[in-house]
């Protein structure tokens, strides 16, 4: 199986949600999972060399179903995602996500608490060359890029550009969207875009009560 079966497989979820659909297409999904775990192994190895995530398939890997006991959701899910992180420090992370738009890999937050981010602006107040340093060279890749919602009311700062960005943000990622031609390379664009994003990752896990 290729990484481009993986998006059209997802694409046709889309069209074809339900519990009847995946139990007659139940192999093709153990089939993914199976590929999204040796790829899990093998981008969370070398990256455990330069970031200190555990190695924890069975919460890092998404399940193709979501969870129905709570809400009236879809049965399956339109994205399919592995992350990486620490069992202490579970947010940030880094992630690799599989969509019917394509794939893209990256380094953040889900959803960051109020907390969470009350915490990344006190060690932006902290060290503000630090962190203006850190994204400097993260996004020095072109491709890379800084997203996040902003808080309609900005907080007070003297901060300009990418810095004054991220002190206003409700939650906050960093993103590489994967060009189709290059799906079948996912496994070392994934591996070369989280050393970019390592040193960010280290100095936002810092800001979570557990620096390293």
């Amino acid at each position: 199986m290729k990484y481009a079966d993986i998006v059209n497989t997802l694409r046709e979820v889309g069209q074809n949600n339900s519990r009847e659909w995946y139990m007659e297409h139940r192999e093709l999904f153990k089939e993914i999972h199976m590929v999204l775990n040796d790829m899990y192994f093998k981008v969370g190895n070398k990256l455990r060399e330069e970031a200190e995530i555990d190695i924890a398939p069975a919460k890092s890997i998404s399940r193709p179903y979501n969870d129905q006991r709570f809400g009236n959701k879809p049965y399956l899910k339109e994205a399919l995602w592995i992350t990486f992180q620490s069992n202490a420090v579970p947010a940030p992370a880094f992630f690799t996500e599989f969509s019917p738009f394509g794939i893209r890999t990256g380094m953040g937050y889900y959803a960051a608490t109020p907390a969470q981010m009350r915490d990344l602006r006190k060690k932006i107040d902290d060290a503000p060359e630090v962190f203006s340093d850190r994204i400097e060279e993260a996004l020095a890749d072109k491709d890379i890029e800084m997203i996040g919602e902003a808080y309609r009311k900005k907080f007070a700062s003297d901060y300009e550009g990418v810095l004054e960005k991220l002190y206003n943000y409700k939650s906050v990622y960093f993103q590489k969207i994967v060009p189709a031609d290059d799906w079948e390379r996912l496994e070392q664009i994934s591996t070369d875009t989280f050393s970019k994003l390592a040193p960010l990752y280290r100095l936002f896990r810092s800001c979570q009560g557990n620096a390293d």
